[in-house]
């Protein structure tokens, strides 16, 4: 990332969003990395939070379909699925879709938590929505302590 941040201008923020896209990578790495690489701590939360909920939204969208075909061609004894996503079921179940989209940034990483919602039969509009709260909230929450961080160093 450091490499990228070289240029200037809107490449980093290209970085950025890229990175936060990546289903591994959650805001709460890629706006710290961003804003400790000296982007703006505003920006960088908007890109990644953009960034990671335009593969969430991919996910979502997809979601139904995928999760029917894999039901129809998978024996029931087979679906127990793994550990993260085992999780990414309990959650729903115990908090709910608002819980699980506030805690997967968190735990699971929000797009085993859009799929964990989904495959409990949670309403795909419902849970795209309560993501984009959960995402947004942790981004906002990632640069404002970031720059918090790096002003009390200062």
């Amino acid at each position: 990332m450091e490499l990228a941040m070289e240029g200037g201008g809107w490449w980093p923020y290209v970085v950025v969003f890229l990175a936060a896209a990546t289903p591994v990578l959650e805001v709460l790495v890629v706006v710290p990395g961003g804003v400790l690489a000296g982007l703006s701590p505003g920006w960088t939360a908007l890109v990644a939070v953009a960034g990671n909920l335009s593969t969430v939204a991919l996910v979502a969208v997809a979601g139904d379909r995928l999760l029917g075909w894999w039901r129809a061609r998978r024996p029931e004894k087979d679906r127990r699925g793994s550990q993260r996503s085992q999780r990414g079921h309990e959650l729903v179940r115990r908090w709910g879709v608002p819980g699980l989209a506030l805690l997967a940034p968190l735990t699971t990483g929000t797009h085993v938590g859009t799929v964990a919602a989904l495959a409990i039969g949670a309403d795909r509009r419902r849970v795209l929505r309560w993501m984009v709260v959960g995402v947004s909230f942790w981004g906002v929450v990632a640069a404002g302590a970031t720059a918090a961080g790096l002003d009390a160093f200062t």
